[in-house]
């Protein structure tokens, strides 16, 4: 069996330098890094054989990697729906007396050689996954090397039977049939990233909906953002610049909203009243903001146990939960930011 003094006389390294790359250490060179994590897959090491188990050769461990596609000032910010879903995955990994470890990480290539590291030297026994892309190379590199992994969100047609999803598109048909309802004719949307598989799947629900309700869609009425606060100010300024502006703005995240209202506030305008807002998520902020938010409500902390639970059983190799696969329903939560247009 090779040690770590094999993997750092081939990698032509330092053992401490071998160890650092084990351990996710930020102070390697991404050059030597893929070098040592060759020389790790090519000897086959496997450095916490030690601490599994003899009779499972299980660590006993799950992991989660958030993959930020585009960062901000070099720094991945905290999203609120991200800490309540780790918290469902937590609650469960506690009570089945299971470990769970975190990682955020730029995506690209040190995105990359983290999965790889971890997959090679059996760290984790699966991986949850999360915030899915185009032709994410993280799935297809995880089902080459046959290693456990679920993913909140759908991928390419559904398919496979280790996801767990909410229907956005149906929330959304639901808050355009509500503002549509309340009299708004100027409907904008901000968009979720165009990198995202999920992005496709909601501008779905936006369509039928606009088409249902016979209101028409005005590509100037149209922003992309990329979840955060920042985007929703300023695709919310965009709007407003606009000859004629929305009565009321869909954003696909409420952190978005959070940022669309800011905007709104900031022109001297009344949120729910001037223009109405409608977020997706309801974190808890959502019923404190000022006003309290519109939003689609997903059930995160439920989502995070059943993925957890859903991971153990592809780990174990018993049969699928009923979730997998499976579209949770969402719900439109109505409050203050929305109202009868002006």
């Amino acid at each position: 069996m090779p040690t770590i003094r094999d993997v750092a006389r081939y990698a032509q390294v330092s053992v401490g330098t071998v160890s650092n790359v084990l351990n996710g250490s930020t102070l390697v060179k991404d050059e030597t890094r893929q070098r040592v994590l060759m020389a790790i897959e090519a000897l086959n090491y496997h450095p916490t054989a030690a601490a599994r188990s003899l009779s499972t050769q299980r660590t006993n461990t799950i992991g989660m990697i958030r993959s930020e596609i585009r960062l901000q000032g070099n720094l991945i910010e905290t999203d609120p729906m991200v800490l309540d879903l780790i918290d469902g995955i937590t609650s469960a990994a506690i009570s089945s007396s299971t470990g769970l470890t975190f990682w955020a990480i730029p995506a690209g290539e040190r995105e990359m050689a983290l999965y790889k590291q971890l997959v090679t030297s059996r760290q984790i026994d699966g991986l949850i996954l999360f915030a899915l892309r185009e032709k994410d190379p993280r799935v297809a590199y995880l089902r080459e090397q046959e290693f456990p992994f679920v993913i909140f969100g759908r991928f390419e047609s559904d398919e496979g039977d280790n996801w767990i999803d909410v229907d956005g598109a149906a929330g959304i048909e639901a808050a355009v049939r509500h503002l549509a309802e309340l009299g708004h004719h100027r409907i904008a949307y901000l968009s979720p990233p165009h990198e995202q598989y999920l992005t496709g799947l909601r501008w779905q629900g936006f369509v039928k909906g606009m088409s249902d309700m016979n209101v028409p869609i005005d590509p100037a009425l149209i922003y992309e953002g990329d979840f955060n606060e920042k985007s929703g100010q300023l695709g919310t300024h965009y709007f407003l610049d606009q000859p004629n502006p929305p009565t009321a703005i869909f954003c696909n995240n409420d952190r978005m909203a959070f940022g669309a209202m800011r905007a709104i506030q900031a022109r001297g305008l009344v949120v729910g009243q001037d223009v109405s807002v409608v977020g997706f998520d309801d974190v808890s902020l959502a019923r404190y903001s000022n006003p309290p938010l519109t939003t689609i409500s997903q059930p995160i902390h439920h989502i995070g146990r059943a993925l957890f639970d859903l991971l153990i059983n592809l780990i174990n190799q018993q049969p699928i939960d009923l979730l997998g696969g499976k579209l949770l329903k969402p719900e439109l939560i109505i409050r203050q930011s929305t109202g009868m247009p002006r």
